[in-house]
């Protein structure tokens, strides 16, 4: 099926376009190299081969010209990066090669090597991951050891070694985010400064019945980490909307054939079936259709993932009160997870966080751009002379210039956004946004999971947040919200609790019937 490659690249060049603040030749950028190769030590472990998988997925959606450097003696991952190719979609082309010689590597405008080397003469970043470490590196040697595996870690080393390379491709310059230097993030203990690699993973995992709301860039990771990390149980994914052109830039499991013009949670579910070992029913729905019809009732949903960006169905997933509720977030340049537990009396719930009011998105647009908000209906396209036409008379020769470079609605509201330096919100529309940071996003969301299932006697906060993946995990954060008083989760939480018993008392009747 044919893509439009202006809609599958918007999302990323308006990152890239909202990073520099002017516009950016796409000629230019698509036509550099990118090599991405690996050390055939730590390709052989299971992650230095999720690192290079990761990370080829993810760079295929966001550069021009890019050849994989496969080892020679890594043969059965040579079987497995040939096989995704010929089923990928790309910006640009991707080549493969065994190995990756010297005349390549000098000839390449960035190099993503997955080991721990360190090449100061080339544009070269390394990343690795061992057990629940994420590492990454643009100036000097890793930590070289990969022996503990996590699927989780491995995403997230490859969402910031990919980060890293746009960072080189669009020439972002230092004062606005530098390469990073060695760079050690753990998932288990939120901290750049991680004391061990964290416990091992048991060899099999269950979660108990399981609702996934939203099949996008973050729904995407998060089920590609489901499959790696072999989860056993029921899963539940519920989507209203239908894969476009757009999500080829951001989504990255998806596919040139396929994908497009599919329900979102059918075609995600159709995949899980295939990948992984899980139970998977999907519903063409949104949260509060599927609550108010009844649509979940086949379910014991203990456990909510949410990849959303409409803080009012957050808040509608709530309303299931599962024991875990976990919400992935994103802007365009940095990923956020909030957890709500029934045991964390002291915390608000996801109806508590996201209590602010709606915005009326397209006022806000509207306002920024003199757009009418009939032009703001498909931020993919586009301007036109009808929209410039309508458009607030003082905003039309502002218009009109970013007519002539070509721009689309998501980059003029970008630009007009950026120039009211209003800053990216959660709940303000349209956004741009890069597969690396819904990726993130997704590790964030599934290593909480797996903390509040397997390993529920450790502290976890409410939430955490990478400020920004082009400064780093370094640049993070974490806040606690008190349980507002006239939310559900005081004002109800007997009931809530009485209700939730029960529910897992007919959960566990079940499961001895079978």
């Amino acid at each position: 099926m044919n893509v439009s490659i202006e809609q599958a690249v918007s999302r990323p060049l308006a990152v890239a376009e909202g990073l520099l603040r002017r516009p950016i030749d796409e000629t230019v950028v698509y036509s550099k190299v990118v090599v991405l190769t690996g050390e055939t030590g730590v390709v052989a472990t299971a992650n230095g081969r999720w690192c290079f998988l990761d990370a080829l997925a993810l760079l295929s959606r966001v550069v021009g010209h890019l050849i994989v450097a496969v080892p020679p003696e890594a043969k059965h991952l040579r079987q497995e990066v040939d096989a995704y190719c010929e089923r990928a979609w790309t910006r640009g082309a991707i080549s493969i090669v065994d190995g990756a010689e010297l005349t390549l590597l000098r000839g390449a405008h960035a190099v993503l090597n997955i080991g721990a080397e360190m090449r100061p003469e080339l544009p070269w970043t390394s990343i690795n991951a061992n057990g629940w470490i994420a590492r990454v590196s643009s100036r000097t040697k890793l930590p070289a050891d990969t022996h503990e595996p996590n699927p989780i870690a491995a995403l997230l080393a490859a969402s910031l070694g990919v980060t890293e390379i746009f960072k080189r491709i669009f020439e972002v310059p230092e004062e606005i985010a530098p390469l990073l230097g060695l760079t050690q993030f753990s998932l288990y203990e939120l901290t750049t400064s991680p004391t061990c690699l964290g416990p091992a993973l048991p060899s099999q995992l269950r979660f108990p019945d399981t609702l996934l709301t939203g099949a996008g860039a973050i729904g995407n990771a998060i089920a590609l980490l489901l499959a790696q990390l072999r989860i056993e149980g029921r899963l539940h994914i519920i989507d209203r909307q239908r894969y476009r052109d757009e999500n080829m830039g951001t989504c990255l499991l998806m596919e040139r054939n396929g994908w497009l013009k599919e329900p979102k949670a059918l075609r995600l579910a159709a995949w899980l079936k295939q990948h992984s070992i899980l139970n998977v029913t999907s519903d063409e729905i949104t949260i509060e259709a599927a609550i108010a019809d009844n649509r979940l009732d086949g379910l014991t949903i203990d456990l909510a993932l949410n990849g959303l960006d409409d803080p009012g169905a957050r808040r509608e997933t709530q309303r299931l009160w599962p024991s875990v509720i976990i919400d992935g977030g994103i802007n365009e340049v940095g990923a956020a997870v909030t957890e709500y537990r029934l045991d964390w009396q002291e915390c608000g719930c996801l109806m508590c966080w996201f209590d602010a009011p709606q915005l009326d998105e397209k006022a806000l647009q509207s306002r920024w751009t003199g757009l009418r908000r009939d032009s703001l209906d498909d931020a993919n396209r586009q301007l036109s002379d009808r929209d410039i036409v309508t458009a607030d008379e003082s905003k039309r020769e502002w218009l009109r210039a970013r007519q002539r470079e070509g721009k689309t609605v998501c980059s003029v509201v970008t630009e007009a956004q950026l120039a009211a330096r209003l800053g990216v919100a959660a709940n303000e529309g349209f956004r741009p946004s890069v597969p690396f940071v819904a990726a993130a996003s997704a590790s964030l969301v599934v290593g909480a999971a797996v903390r509040a299932f397997v390993f529920p006697q450790e502290p976890a906060p409410s939430m955490f947040q990478i400020g920004s993946l082009f400064l780093g995990p370094a640049h993070s954060a974490t806040a606690k919200r008190s349980p507002s008083e006239r939310c559900q989760c005081v004002l109800q939480r007997k009931l809530i609790m009485a209700v939730h018993a029960r529910r897992m008392r007919n959960c566990d009747r079940k499961s001895d019937a079978i």
